[in-house]
């Protein structure tokens, strides 16, 4: 329901209008009256009311006042002029306010009716045509935002030079080419023992996360001085892109500060830890993916050294006056990689290339290798925790800490962690021809007997089994002594046969009913395996069944 207020210096008038106009029929209700310009103004900033029906001569302030007023303080209110015949050319000055509606005294409760109906059909039009078009806004919006947020990852992946920029593109959305820019990375830490069962808990902190950084923008008020973009980069990494509008003196000062807030927001929200890595102030949006991988870099000392912080490029370049070393980033990936992969035949030549390093005069401090150790051990933990093995080993995280940050001898440290990795390695290979494994296989070979004439990936098995892929793999070979795809293609062949002794299909036919869409490729493989093509295949076996006949 729509609310209405009545002006005129005639309480007659207000009187009648109130009580002989159905106002309840076209879903009206009268808030309030005044008896001037002036009263009338303040009911309005008081009332907010939808409609107003004035008169034109009035004391105090007369009613062209009044609409003028209220057109510049409250443009959306609905205006009707309800006067005399002399007031008519007073009347038309109100047009040049957008009045359009008119009522000349006396004018009886028909005539009313029909100017309110024409009115609210006016409202009811404006609204949709409002609602229409403030949902074009949004989904504009989010057009350009999509696009925005595709740009700025193509931007990050792709190494540019300052002339081969999108130049159109850029404009487009509004993105300066030639200002200055630097890069934060947001990441959230995941717990490693994040069961199944607390994968929503984590899709809404994600989510928290991405209102907190937006929250804290808005009220930076850096908005004059930086654009600043967020790209939501992943399910637990949120990117800012800092552009600067005036000159960049002040922009890494800026993405400090405003970096900062956010970490301490975020860390506010219950159940939510973080690490944060800034890059250096670039010259152009061209230099986006360096100032990226900088706060990456960034990134990564903050996650061997102390989460909850927010570190910059430049605390974590090493200071070859001072003594500083480069922390082996790398190194270290490449063995939590071959643990999470379980490439164990890797794991061990890793770590001898980090052993080397560690141990070649590098004066290597000892707490960076036991930031390093427990790197290490923390993902045998989670594969552990994803076999399912993690119960009868939840105490031994805390004796393998202990071990670690009670030896300061880096020789033994490193010693220690080789008969870690080894016994592991050991043990899993072990593993890879158990009751367990075995069975694994058995439904490996189930699922290939089942829909060998689908298309079939050894992930998409892995994923039913609730297995590792690269583990499946290794799994599969160590035991059959073949690859998942010799195995496969071997299965197919022989199924390939016995079609071609029927004698009942083409062999493009054969081709298709055994997993195969591409022909050619088909009989590649029948004489891979076979020796002979499928056509020959079909003689022979004519020939085997003439001569047994001619027997």
């Amino acid at each position: 329901m729509k609310s209405l207020l009545i002006v005129d210096d005639d309480q007659n008038v207000i009187k009648g209008l109130r009580k002989h106009v159905p106002w309840s029929k076209f879903h009206l209700k009268v808030e309030a009256t005044a008896g001037d310009g002036l009263e009338a103004l303040e009911k309005i900033r008081e009332k907010q009311p939808d409609i107003l029906i004035t008169d034109i001569y009035m004391p105090n302030m007369d009613g062209l006042e009044l609409i003028q007023r209220v057109r510049k303080e409250f443009p959306a209110v609905s205006i009707i002029i309800h006067s005399g015949y002399d007031d008519f050319d007073n009347a038309r000055q109100a047009m040049k306010y957008g009045v359009r509606h008119f009522l000349l005294k006396p004018c009886t409760v028909p005539e009313i009716e029909a100017v309110l109906e024409e009115m609210i059909r006016e409202i009811v039009a404006q609204e949709k045509q409002q609602r229409l078009l403030k949902h074009y806004h949004e989904q504009m919006n989010e057009h350009l935002e999509h696009i925005r947020q595709s740009l700025f990852r193509e931007l990050i992946h792709s190494k540019y030079k300052a002339g081969d920029l999108p130049v159109e593109k850029l404009a487009f959305l509004g993105i300066a080419e030639k200002s200055a820019i630097v890069v934060t990375t947001i990441s959230l830490i995941r717990s490693p023992y994040l069961t199944k069962g607390k994968e929503r808990e984590w899709q809404l902190n994600h989510f928290a996360a991405g209102n907190i950084i937006k929250e804290t923008l808005e009220e930076s008020g850096h908005s004059r001085q930086a654009a600043i973009h967020i790209v939501d980069y992943s399910e637990s990494t949120f990117l800012l892109v800092f552009i600067a509008k005036n000159g960049g003196e002040n922009l890494a000062a800026i993405c400090k500060n405003t970096s900062e807030q956010i970490a301490a927001n975020i860390l506010l929200y219950p159940g939510l830890s973080l690490a944060v890595g800034i890059g250096k102030v670039k010259a152009g949006i061209h230099e986006l993916s360096a100032s990226y991988l900088e706060s990456r870099r960034a990134l990564e000392a903050a996650e061997y050294q102390e989460i909850n912080k927010v570190y910059t490029y430049s605390d974590v370049q090493p200071e070859k006056e001072d003594g500083s070393f480069p922390y082996p980033f790398e190194l270290v990936r490449a063995i939590n990689d071959a643990i999470n992969d379980r490439e164990y035949e890797s794991i061990l030549i890793h770590w001898g290339n980090l052993e080397n390093y560690l141990l070649s005069g590098n004066k290597i401090p000892i707490i960076v290798g036991q930031n390093i150790c427990i790197s290490i051990v923390s993902a045998i933990m989670v594969q552990k925790h994803r076999e399912d093995q993690f119960t009868e080993e939840a105490e031994d995280m805390s004796t393998y800490i202990s071990v670690i940050c009670n030896n300061y001898s880096l020789m033994e440290l490193v010693i220690w962690m080789r008969t870690l990795l080894r016994d592991w390695q050991v043990k899993k290979e072990e593993e890879l021809t158990g009751s367990k494994s075995n069975q694994l296989i058995y439904e490996v070979k189930k699922h290939v007997h089942h829909y060998y004439d689908q298309e079939i990936s050894l992930a998409v098995i892995a994923d039913k089994l609730f297995i590792n892929r690269n583990y499946l793999s290794q799994l599969f070979k160590k035991v059959t002594g073949e690859t998942f795809v010799a195995y496969l293609n071997k299965y197919r062949i022989e199924k390939a046969k016995e079609r071609l002794r029927e004698k009942h299909y083409m062999i493009y036919e054969i081709s298709e009913l055994v997993g195969y869409q591409n022909p050619t490729y088909f009989s590649q493989v029948f004489k891979a395996i076979t020796g002979i093509s499928p056509s020959e295949y079909c003689k022979n076996v004519f020939h085997k069944v003439k001569a047994g006949a001619d027997k």
